[in-house]
This record gives C-alpha cells, structure tokens and sequence, in this order.
C-alpha cells in the first residue's frame, strides 16, 4: 500500500509493519519527510559505507555506496526488531531530484529496486538507471532500521 504524492505536497513514505505480538498486520502507518531534504534521527547511524567507492543513480539523483552494518545496528537488532540486510547506502541525495521529492534521505539503505534484490551500490545505481517514464519503479529501503516503500517515475 503506497501513497503517491501529489505535486505541491509533501511526499509520503508508506511504512508496512507487522505486530508480532499480535499477529496483526498494521497499514498505512506513514512518515512524512519534509520538503527539500532532512535527515534521519540523531541517534547512531545503522549501516555505513563498506568502502570508499561510491556510484551515482544520475537519473533519480542519488550517490550510493555498498552498505555494511554498524556496530550499533548489530546490537540492536534483535532486541528492537530491526532489519539487518545488504544493500545500498544513500550517501547523498540531490536537492529537487526525484528521489528527494519521493522523500529519500541520507542515510537510508537501498535494498530492492523493482522486485529484485541489491547486494551494494553498484546494483541499486544499474537497476535505478532503468527507472522510466512509462510505469513506476518500486524501491524498498530501510530507515533507521525500518523497512518503507516509495514509487519512482521520471517525468516526460
């Protein structure tokens, strides 16, 4: 379940989460990320840069890197319930690109781009660069250990 913005509003990212206390399925829980950037949390960051190679997603105005997690995220992880998977770190966004107007932030961490799994940043920037003005490319990434959703279509 996603929410596509319309344009003059503020973006929204759709998180789908499960209660496992419950067995309850929760939808439609949302974070807005404001208008023109912001940043994630102040508490410590849970994946950094593997390396210092880094690849740039020109057509939806990222610069990625192969993500590897931090120390704080492996010992949090089990006892918050957050995920702990490979794929690509959102060093930069480009201001008004496309990816900061669905909402992308530094510091999310890229994991599927258009069903497909990514082990690092130079997977996410191939299956990114195929992002088209046809159909919507779905992108799934984790915030602050979080997984979200956003749709990503380039204009005509």
């Amino acid at each position: 379940m996603q929410r596509r913005a319309c344009r003059g509003t503020v973006p929204r990212i759709v998180a789908i989460g499960i209660g496992l206390a419950t067995g309850a399925v929760v939808l439609g829980a949302s974070l807005t990320a404001a208008a023109g950037g912001g940043t994630q949390s102040a508490d410590a960051p849970l994946y950094r840069c593997a390396d210092a190679g880094r690849s740039e997603a020109e057509p939806v105005g990222l610069t990625l890197c192969d993500a590897a997690p931090t120390p704080a995220l492996e010992d949090r992880a089990e006892r918050d319930n957050l995920q702990l998977r490979p794929g690509a770190l959102v060093v930069a966004v480009v201001p008004d690109g496309l990816a900061a107007r669905e909402g992308l932030l530094p510091n999310d961490m890229i994991f599927r781009v258009a069903g497909s799994d990514v082990g690092g940043g130079g997977a996410a920037t191939a299956r990114l660069a195929a992002v088209g003005v046809e159909s919507d490319t779905l992108v799934n990434f984790l915030r602050t250990g979080r997984p979200y959703l956003v749709k990503l279509r380039r204009t005509p």
